[in-house]
């Protein structure tokens, strides 16, 4: 059944378009409500303000007419048989709204009276009849009834002669209820529910067009680069103000399905380099956020767990953040200050738990291409040739900067870090490709913070127990331990980095 979904192009993958939907909602929910919110207050404020409260005064009564009899013409009486009731009826509302009648309401009442405001209705067969004043105060409606009562047989007079009225039901106080209720407030409701579904509508149907990376089969489809590794989402909660929130292998705190595929990662790093016979490893991304920094730390991290030598260096000029990536702030000297020739008290740093060192500094710069251009770039990294096994730079984004694809002159290899369903398939390919004009060496891509169901080969969370990195034979015949042995190479690397950097600038 599966295979007759693909091969007919019918195989959607709803988790997918749930997570698209997802974080589609995340970004654009606010735009959603403020629209809602403004539909709404637009709508309350357009009832509210021409809302007028309208009462009524009913008064149900019978009417009884007299004629003269046609065998005495003394004698008067008074019928009202069905014949008569259907009369009545009839000629009810058109009395009750004549000329005649509004102009004795008026001499009744000593002010002029707005037009239909009264109204009249009629049951012929029960004799019965309903009289309605309406008005805009409760006492006016009140006192339009009582004089409608009042001047009633006059006007009916001219059509139907002698008339009597016999009231059966009339309020005895004015009205205290509107007829017509304000509902701007419930009416607002509805407008921002509906303006609200709309925007999420609308919001699904955008996440259903965006184009972004989801699984390996996108990246090779995109840009035929094998997929080395899929890192997942991983979330610390922040339990206490001394808790470790450093996304490293090196935390406890950390999955295992995280560090199981950093050690993938590592694995497979490993082979393509000795392959290639590289030691200098550029990381780089699309866009800001995708998580460069971190596959950067970690993988340096677990190649140093093996024993390797290996330094990792911020090769972000314009924003030094590695030392917050491992939890150092101790002040430093970075690319900034060597390159330029500032440095005063320059040190290669360890890593806490780790015999990684680092190359990161305090000191940024805006325009760093000067810098980078400089012969001193490439003797450094020539001297940490000779001494290291790896070199990794963590590097500024492809897609906006063109540090990355400046580092890449130096670079044996490059890695490139894709965030799932965060930059666009046209954002991708655009940053590869300038990258590929600079002969940049792509080995392959990292897929990282993927979502449990979203791709096929997802590590989800069958992974429990964990492998933990441990530094094995810690110790070594002379009973020095590879910390040790890391704060000398330290040391060694930084007097030499020192003195290369000297001889530049005395030349």
């Amino acid at each position: 059944m599966e295979e007759e979904r693909s091969s007919s192009g019918l195989d959607i993958n709803f988790a997918v378009i749930l997570h698209n939907f997802i974080n589609a909602a995340k970004r654009l929910i606010w735009i959603a409500l403020i629209l809602a919110l403004a539909v709404g207050a637009f709508r309350y404020y357009r009832l509210d303000s021409s809302y007028q409260p309208v009462y009524s005064s009913s008064v149900v009564f019978s009417v009884q007419a007299s004629y003269a009899s046609t065998t005495d013409i003394g004698t008067r009486s008074n019928w009202l048989d069905s014949s008569a009731a259907a009369t009545l009826s009839q000629t009810f509302p058109y009395i009750i709204r004549s000329e005649n009648t509004k102009m004795l309401l008026e001499l009744e009442l000593g002010k002029s009276i707005p037009a239909n405001s009264i109204t009249a209705t009629s049951t012929a067969d029960a004799g019965l009849f309903t009289m309605t004043a309406t008005a805009y105060s409760p006492q006016d409606a009140f006192d339009i009834m009582n004089a409608a009562i009042t001047i009633y047989p006059q006007a009916a007079s001219s059509i139907l002669g002698d008339t009597q009225i016999h009231i059966i039901n009339i309020p005895l106080e004015p009205p205290t209820t509107p007829d017509n209720a304000n509902n701007a407030f419930s009416s607002a409701l509805t407008f921002a529910a509906i303006t609200f579904v709309v925007c999420v509508l609308v919001i699904f149907l955008l996440s259903l067009t965006r184009k972004t990376v989801h699984a390996a089969e996108d990246l090779r489809k995109l840009v035929n680069l094998k997929c080395l590794a899929y890192i997942p989402a991983v979330k610390l909660k922040k339990r206490t103000t001394k808790a470790n929130l450093t996304l490293t292998i090196t935390n406890p705190r950390v999955s295992s399905a995280f560090n199981e595929s950093i050690r993938n990662l590592r694995v497979r790093m490993q082979k393509i380099l000795k392959e290639r016979d590289a030691k200098i490893l550029l990381v780089t991304s699309t866009l800001p956020n995708e998580g460069k920094t971190t596959v950067s730390v970690n993988l340096a991290l677990s190649l140093a767990s093996e024993g390797k030598r290996v330094i990792l260096i911020d090769g972000d000029l314009r924003k030094q953040s590695l030392k917050a990536s491992v939890g150092l702030d101790a002040p430093s000297d970075g690319l900034v200050e060597i390159l330029s020739g500032n440095a005063k008290n320059f040190r290669l740093l360890n890593v806490p738990n780790s015999t990684l060192l680092l190359l990161s500094g305090d000191e940024t710069t805006d325009r760093p291409q000067p810098l980078l251009d400089t012969p001193r770039l490439r003797q450094v990294l020539e001297l940490l040739r000779s001494k290291l096994d790896y070199i990794i730079i963590d590097t500024p984004p492809a897609g906006i900067l063109s540090d990355a694809a400046t580092f890449a002159k130096y670079a044996d290899a490059t890695l490139y870090v894709v965030r799932q369903d965060l930059a666009s398939t046209a954002q991708i390919l655009n940053s590869i490709q300038t990258l590929a004009a600079s002969d940049v060496e792509l080995i392959g891509c990292v897929l990282n913070q993927t979502q449990a169901g979203t791709n096929r080969y997802g590590y989800g969370s069958k992974y429990h127990s964990g492998y933990g990195y441990k530094y094995y034979g810690s110790y070594n015949s002379k009973g020095r331990s590879r910390y040790d042995e890391a704060a000398d190479a330290a040391d060694e690397l930084t007097r030499e980095i020192s003195e290369t950097a000297s001889s530049e600038e005395e030349e």
